[in-house]
């Protein structure tokens, strides 16, 4: 009771405060879900206010100790999760700092590097939401803080006002596109929640505690299928089933709240009744992460068993996914083994266990994404003659990894894509204050994260290991840029020079001015 009192008082005191320092005029509900977001950590949270229609709050967190700094880094930070919560596309900014290296030399021929710290806080973005304001800033837990706020209202605002200069694309540095049907923007199409009816069922087997905790697990699974399905109508075509699984195995998250609308028992069921709100902002990012990433392989099968080639194909084509034709080299590769072997039961009857296992790998990395196999144990058939044996044993085998086949794909692609593939950047007549430089902006700008690098001292490379998710091409479209300022500004005297960059490698060379 006297925790819920303290919220309280302190969400007055914020309210207060804010008002008579800011010009915006604090909303209530937004402002409930900043004490939220303290409590996650960061991050964002939609919802609807009576004032303002359906929003969007966001919150940056900075652990610098200066406070321009840590304010300024909290904003990049709000506003780039603000912009991929509701455009699904990934802002370039950059918070970053260099780090300089003088070696010294020390007793018995020992050398050892100190290091300088110099703090900079850059701001760039390749993009910027329209609408967007700050709601509240300073300093929580030892921490700085700034959250972000787009409304609907305010969002209906800036689309009038620039209505009568452009009805779809890119206006100057803010992202407003039609979307071709009612003249809505898609920041105003994705910050809608939707509200759906959903029924759960559960058996009763379970027991009554049981079967509600499922029932309503079932609901909620539905209102997600409801707001998806309308969704994805024209939206991914042929990967509908793909993304579909997709989603199905990873529910969490997208529903924002649901009210219990009725529940009881019935025909030995548990039924319960809920009206759910869906964030499809969330739902609406990751159909559009998966549309992206089961686009991009080429499937070819390296199969044991030339019969069931057709069926690892058909499988794979049901889901939407390309096959290698001949023309185009595959990026991905299916290798099916298959084995048989004679058993024997208990009774002395002789019999057929098959061993199946499916193997999916990257031909790029040589990584192999997963392995399925069957149950060989559940594929031991006893029936005569032997021959049918073998073939009612091979049809076990083969049904019991087809259903687990899809989700694996899917899955292993998944987490293969949000991990990112390592990729590496080479830079010529390089110092390690290059690399350090390379390594704060990509880390800061790109989205990418460099996990290490190496030296070649003969010939003066170093070699960056940048994981990126995403063409590496993509990564230096963000960041490039800010690269060349940040070593105008401190490489004292030192540049960069792009000799290659495509989709799989990045060349530089170090000159001196």
């Amino acid at each position: 009771m006297m925790k819920k009192l303290l919220r309280n008082i302190l969400k007055t005191a914020a309210v207060v405060i804010a008002s008579s320092t800011m010009s915006v005029p604090v909303i209530a509900e937004p402002m409930d879900d900043v004490f939220t977001l303290f409590d996650m950590g960061g991050g964002t949270i939609s919802g609807r206010s009576a004032a303002t229609g359906y929003y969007v709050v966001a919150m940056g967190l900075s652990d610098r100790s200066n406070e321009t700094k840590g304010l300024e880094e909290a904003r990049i930070d709000a506003l780039r999760k603000l912009n991929e919560m509701i455009n699904g596309v990934t802002m370039s900014g950059s918070s970053s700092a260099s780090m300089e290296y003088i070696t010294v030399s020390a007793e018995e021929d020992r050398e050892f590097s100190k290091e300088s710290f110099v703090d900079v806080v850059n701001t760039r973005f390749s993009g910027s939401l329209s609408a967007v304001k700050e709601l509240k800033s300073g300093k929580y837990d030892g921490s700085y803080f700034v959250a972000m706020l787009i409304t609907e209202s305010d969002v209906n605002k800036i689309s009038k006002l620039r209505a009568s200069s452009s009805h779809s694309g890119v206006a100057g540095n803010t992202i407003i596109i039609a979307n071709g049907s009612d003249g809505a923007s898609i920041a105003q199409a994705e910050l809608k929640s939707e509200f759906v009816e959903a029924k759960g069922l559960a058996d009763m087997k379970h027991g009554e505690a049981e079967a509600r905790k499922l029932a309503l697990t079932n609901a909620l699974h539905n209102a997600i299928q409801q707001v998806q399905g309308v969704m994805l109508q024209g939206k991914s075509g042929k990967f509908n089933d793909a993304i579909a699984l997709a989603i199905s195995t990873k529910s969490e998250g997208y529903v924002s709240g649901y009210e219990l609308l009725d529940e009881d028992i019935a025909r030995g069921q548990y039924y319960v009744i809920i009206e759910a709100e869906v964030n499809s902002g969330k739902l609406l990012n990751d159909v559009s992460f998966y549309t992206k990433i089961f686009g991009q392989p080429v499937f070819d099968v390296h199969s044991e068993n030339s019969f069931k080639t057709d069926w690892l194909v058909d499988e794979l084509e049901r889901l939407g996914f390309s096959i290698n034709d001949g023309k185009t080299k595959s990026t991905h590769s299916f290798y099916l083994n298959q084995k048989q072997k004679s058993v024997e039961n208990h009774k002395g009857v002789h019999g057929i266990e098959t061993a199946v296992s499916v193997e999916l790998k990257d031909n790029q990395t040589g990584e192999i994404l997963f392995t399925v196999t069957n149950d060989p144990l559940k594929s031991r058939i006893y029936v005569d003659p032997i021959s049918r044996s073998k073939q009612v044993s091979e049809h076990v085998a083969y049904k019991q990894l087809k259903n687990a086949m899809g989700v694996e794909i899917i899955q292993s692609l998944a987490r293969h894509a949000e991990k990112g593939m390592l990729y590496q950047i080479v830079l010529k007549n390089a110092k390690r204050t290059d690399v350090e430089l390379f390594k704060h902006v990509l880390n800061n700008g790109s989205g990418g994260q460099v996990e290490g690098w190496n030296w070649n001292k003969n010939g003066k490379v170093m070699i960056l290991d940048f994981r990126y998710s995403g063409p590496l091409s993509e990564a230096f479209d963000q960041s490039l840029n800010e690269i060349y300022r940040t070593f105008k500004q401190e490489g004292k005297g030192r540049r960069p020079h792009a000799e290659t960059i495509n989709n799989r490698t990045a060349e530089f060379k170090i000159i001196t001015s």
